[in-house]
């Protein structure tokens, strides 16, 4: 507590105080100091009132006058404060509109002709008219049925504004193994949603606290991250940004060389100016998995709305200019780090700002998820979206004056997969396969028909109070619309938001068409910041990458060079261009197979999914039936198997060829295996044979990609899906989110920004997702230096990487394991206890944890690759070595799934042999082995240090059956340490003495008499500190206070049932609570001001010790 308060929460309140905000030392005994009158109050209600009326007022003679009554206050109060929704989310979106929007309540006669007026709740426009507060300890008492586990939160730090809470702050001590994740577990605790997402039975915390909650905040000074309510430890995020300020100029106020990145975080969102910026503008409630969601931006979404605002604000128009439009620009963020919502969030800044509210804004996009997000937020600044879905719309709709949201909707060409391609026939159609799929019959409907773009429109609208922002802007689909809307709207605004800037088949960089970027958000930023993974490259062409402009000579040589010459001529015969050549079944036939057993051998032990891009449809067809060809072989060769090779370890494996590693993968995973299933995604042309609609069925495809998007392995069946492989053509490379996609093999030619959006299908996280692997058939790689070349260096660092790559970060990332230790003066990590002792110092072992997941994460991404070996040995004592510090120390999270199910598995088994299972938790002092445990250490020095640790946790686990015996003892426990240390004769018999008070459930300096019974004990000793603090008792006293102890004790173990506890048992809880309180007023023997606080101790202890009480 010591670190996390110095360290943690003292410097963000006072960095909080150096910005204007006001600090307020909470209490747990008082509600009166922190400014309610109750703590089951969650609103400061005397603040709102007061900042109520000051912000709320009206014009007489010139002046601005306070015009609200007292009944008018509180029906605002009342809005804020009862509000009735059965969820939490409903209650949070509801109060949430309250505070942009405001109340309209009944004006005065008189004014405004007596029309209703809005109370305001926050001044918006002008921050400091505010009360910023921050709070800490901020006691809120669990709401009946939701104090069963406790009767109340302390938050570590609450931010009100006008007394309402908008941010809640959960500070951890750095030197804690996982302080972010532990302090969002407890965010989540607070607000019940825990519960709510099923992972607790009982209701908890207190959710009307964070019914008016924006932001969520978990900081251990070093890191720091922020996110909403409902969300998990992957949706918080880092903030890397103090925009508008700059770091230098905050580093330097703070007296520091560099920021932290809990300083960075209070700099760029906690002013009151950003702060208000961010809940008006940047937060939003939207649709997800058929629930409802609460959004905050990203740090790049909340710099490029304010870049491209102050670019509007202050850029040259095109009569000022002379020649172009400067106003606009090129937003470049990286694909899947949230390009829509940042357009979201800038058409919302738009509505509320002065000078650009009145712009007609028209949006060019294909996609209706952008469609439904903006029209969401129409409907807070009273819009309604207009689309236009042909040439005849748009130009109606652009040429009316004024303000306005419209949608000019970029209708697709009907088949981009067709284009250029003979008709699908009959008999193309492999044999045997009916309905898309081997006797799977999926519905019918109707094909889309998009319809081509128009002629170029005349001049429209000449208004310089138009913007134009264009979707996905590099597109050609998107070039024709938008290049005849400049032509109609000459004297437009124009920004593209891209997350690949290059024009498709131009050479163009988008830039030059929209102007100079307004903000890039680059590939390697997001990789670092998580909202995409490391894509790494894998060439497997026999010849290495195929030219476009190699003869057919030379490609029937490179690809099917182990034919004889007598075969090479009868397919030449056979195949005579290269389209032919690619749709060969037997060309197909072999990469199926080895796709398959790359698949099975680097992918599906982690369970992710596959994606192929085929040279055609016919390709793509054919490939689904070789897949089912190539997955009978691969079995049949597994079940052919000596045993002695299905039974090989992982380390003995990785030396084996790739071939044999396939085959005992496909072994291991035979039942997986055998149910995954195969399925082209193709769209239909004009001259296909009607049999092709079982493929081309537009409905079906959709039902296949929903499929394909739910995980492979659940605790829960009935959330996965066996469809593993897609494969397409041109289909899903473009705006296709499927976070379990974890490999694409591409097998045909693709360029430019067609070839970096298909690349970035694997790029997105989820699923503990590491990187995504792209696997080369046809050789791109080329293809791909072209693209990238017309990129700055540092724009497209780490688009994607060699697995080769890896390599040098597995290696860097060993020497940083391995350093911890050899620094400390460590020569070999076979001295496995020496490695443990030095464990004992909390920051070394939770720098040791991060640093260990790092180097088996990337060992993951490289096993079973032989380039792996030199590693694997090292990994394993490492893992050794930290399910010792974890059986020690009591507090090391178990290795979880986030090294990956390859490295886990090695070193799970090595450390099982070696006679500790990683699944098991630590031996306490009160399990029948520990004493045979401790004889086994190495010497005294580690039998007192398992000796200390184990009281510790000890301690920490039964903290809440008897605080006032526990924390005596933990006082003990420093003080021998301190005394005794290096002194290991007399440590060890100081220590046992502690074990064995433990293990008896008492103190050698305890007061409390030894005929007492055992569960009367942790009552009479909180009730001896009440009374008489750390004074021992007289005779006299302690009799007075054994007597009431023991009239409570009875009062409440009498009352107690099984179910006492639950929810429905309030009434009950709280009459209990009655008979406590009024006891001790009676006794005299309490203070009158400390009654009810004890009252409360009290009842928690009960709780805690439930089970004792009822066998009493």
């Amino acid at each position: 507590m010591g670190w996390e308060l110095e360290d943690v929460e003292k410097p963000f309140v006072t960095q909080l105080e150096g910005l204007g905000w006001t600090h307020i030392e909470g209490s747990i005994d008082d509600p009166v100091v922190t400014g309610r009158s109750s703590f089951t109050e969650v609103i400061q209600e005397g603040v709102l009132r007061k900042k109520l009326a000051e912000i709320n007022l009206r014009e007489v003679d010139g002046a601005l006058v306070p015009w609200l009554d007292d009944e008018r206050l509180s029906e605002a109060v009342a809005a804020i404060t009862r509000i009735a929704r059965p969820k939490l989310i409903e209650a949070n979106q509801t109060a949430t509109e309250l505070l942009l929007l405001g109340i309209t309540v009944d004006g005065l006669p008189g004014w405004d002709g007596g029309r209703g007026q809005t109370i305001r709740f926050i001044d918006w426009e002008t921050p400091e008219n505010n009360s910023f507060t921050v709070v800490n300890q901020y006691r809120v008492d669990c709401p009946p049925g939701y104090n069963s586990g406790k009767a109340f939160i302390v938050p570590d730090l609450v931010l009100l504004v006008n007394g309402i809470p908008l941010v809640v702050v959960e500070c951890k001590s750095p030197s804690v193994p996982e302080p972010l994740a532990e302090a969002i577990d407890q965010l989540r605790r607070y607000s019940n949603q825990r519960h709510a997402n099923y992972e607790v039975e009982d209701f908890e915390g207190n959710e009307p606290l964070f019914f008016t909650n924006q932001l969520l905040i978990a900081t251990s000074f070093d890191e720091a991250r922020v996110g909403t309510i409902g969300g998990l430890f992957e949706h918080f995020a880092s903030w890397k940004t103090v925009a508008p300020a700059r770091e230098a100029d905050i580093a330097a106020s703070l007296g520091v060389a560099a920021l932290s990145e809990q300083q960075r975080l209070v700099a760029g969102m906690l002013t009151k100016a950003n702060l208000l910026d961010i809940v008006r503008h940047f937060t939003l409630f939207m649709q997800a998995g058929g629930q409802t969601i609460k959004v905050a931006c990203r740090y790049q979404q909340f710099r490029a709305v304010n870049k491209a605002i102050e670019r509007l604000q202050s850029g040259k128009t095109r009569l000022q200019d002379g020649e172009y439009d400067r106003r606009g620009g090129v937003i470049w963020h990286t694909q899947g780090s949230g390009k829509s919502l940042t357009m979201v969030f800038l058409v919302r800044k738009l509505r509320t700002n002065a000078t650009l509210r009145r712009f007609k804004v028209v949006v060019v996009t294909d996609r209706k998820d952008l469609q439904d997000q903006l029209s969401a937020t129409a409907t807070l600044t009273g819009e309604v979206v207009e689309v236009a879905t042909s040439t005849v719309a748009v130009q109606k709709l652009v040429r009316r004056k004024g303000p306005g949201l419209l949608f000019a909707t970029i209708q697709k060409y009907r088949d981009p997969d067709a284009a250029g391609e003979p008709g699908l026939t009959e008999e193309d159609i492999p044999e045997g396969w009916h309905d898309g799929q081997m006797g799977v019959k999926e519905p019918a409907a109707s094909a889309y028909v998009a319809k081509p773009a128009a002629k170029t429109f005349e001049v429209l609208n000449e208004d310089e109070t138009i913007l134009v922002l264009v979707d996905e802007a590099h597109r050609t689909q998107a070039g024709d619309l938008h290049a005849n809307l400049l032509a109609g709207l000459p004297n437009c605004a124009r920004i593209g938001f891209t997350g690949t800037p290059i024009i498709m088949g131009d050479k163009k960089r988008t830039h030059e068409i929209f102007g100079e970027f307004i903000d890039r958000y680059t590939i390697k930023e997001a990789e670092e910041d998580g909202a995409t993974v490391p894509v790494l490259y894998e060439g497997r062409t026999a010849q290495g990458a195929v030219k476009d402009g190699a003869s057919l000579d030379e490609l029937f040589e490179g690809l099917f060079r182990e034919r004889s010459a007598e075969e090479l001529e009868a397919i030449k015969q056979k195949y005579a261009t290269k389209g032919q050549i690619f749709d060969a079944p037997l060309l197909i036939a072999d990469k199926a197979r080895d796709m398959l057993r790359h698949y099975v051998t680097n992918i599906l032990p982690n369970g992710y999914k596959a994606q192929v891009v085929a040279y055609s449809r016919l390709a793509a067809v054919r490939y689904v039936a070789a897949f089912e060809t190539a997955r009978a072989e691969l079995l049949a060769e597994a079940e052919a198997l000596p045993p002695e090779d299905k039974a090989l370890d992982d380390e003995t494996l990785c030396q084996r060829p790739p071939k044999v590693q396939a085959i005992v993968q496909a072994w291991r995973y035979r039942d997986t295996l055998k149910k995954i299933e195969f399925a082209a995604v193709i769209s239909g042309g004009n001259n296909d044979d009607p049999a092709w609609k079982q493929w081309t069925d537009a409905a079906a495809n959709e039902t296949r990609i929903k499929r394909f998007k739910k995980p492979l392995f659940h605790t829960k069946p009935e959330k996965t899906d066996p469809l593993a492989f897609l494969v397409v053509k041109s289909m899903l490379l473009t705006g296709f989110d499927a976070p379990i996609e974890g490999v694409m093999y591409l097998d045909r030619p693709i360029r430019e920004a067609e070839l970096l959006q298909a690349i970035a299908r694997v790029n997105r996280t989820g699923f503990g997702k590491r990187c995504g692997i792209v696997v080369d058939y046809y050789g791109v790689a080329q293809h791909l230096k072209e693209a990238l070349a017309a990129y700055a260096d540092e724009d497209i660092q780490g688009a994607l990487q060699s697995l080769k790559d890896e390599v040098p970060a597995l290696r860097d990332r060993h020497l940083r394991v391995v350093d911890l230790f050899r620094s400390r003066g460590i020569e070999s990590l076979d001295d496995v206890e020496t490695c443990v002792e030095v464990l004992a110092d909390e920051r070394l072992r939770a720098e040791f944890t991060v640093k260990l997941k790092q180097f088996l994460g990337s060992l993951d991404m490289v096993l079973p690759r032989p380039e792996g070996l030199p590693f694997s040995k090292d990994a394993k004592t490492l893992s050794y070595i930290y399910a010792r510090a974890r059986n020690r120390y009591k507090d090391t999270p178990v290795l979880g799934k986030d090294v990956g199910a390859k490295v886990r598995k090695l070193i799970d088994d090595h450390v099982i042999s070696l006679g500790i299972d990683p699944k098991i938790p630590p031996i306490a002092l009160t399990d029948a082995e520990f004493d045979t445990h401790l004889s086994r250490q190495a010497n005294d020095r580690a039998k007192a240090s398992e000796m200390e640790h184990a009281i510790r946790s000890h301690i920490r686990k039964h903290l809440d059956e008897d605080p006032v015996l526990f924390r005596k003892l933990s006082e003990r426990l420093s003080e021998i340490l301190k005394t005794l240390a290096d002194q290991w004769d007399e440590l060890i018999a100081a220590l046992q003495k502690i074990i064995n008070e433990m293990r008896a459930g008492s103190s050698s300096d305890d007061a409390a008499p030894a005929d007492m019974p055992e569960h009367y004990l942790p009552f009479l000793r909180m009730l001896l500190e009440a009374v008489l603090g750390s004074e021992p008792p007289t005779d006299e006293q302690l009799l007075k206070i054994r007597d009431l102890t023991v009239e409570l004790v009875d009062m409440i173990a009498g009352e107690l049932t099984d179910t006492f506890w639950e929810p429905h048992k309030r009434p009950a809880q709280d009459a209990l609570g009655a008979r406590i309180f009024r006891t001790l007023r009676t006794s005299r023997l309490i203070a009158p001001g400390d009654v009810s606080a004890l009252k409360d101790r009290l009842l928690e202890l009960a709780r805690a010790n439930h089970e004792r009480l009822i066998k009493a």
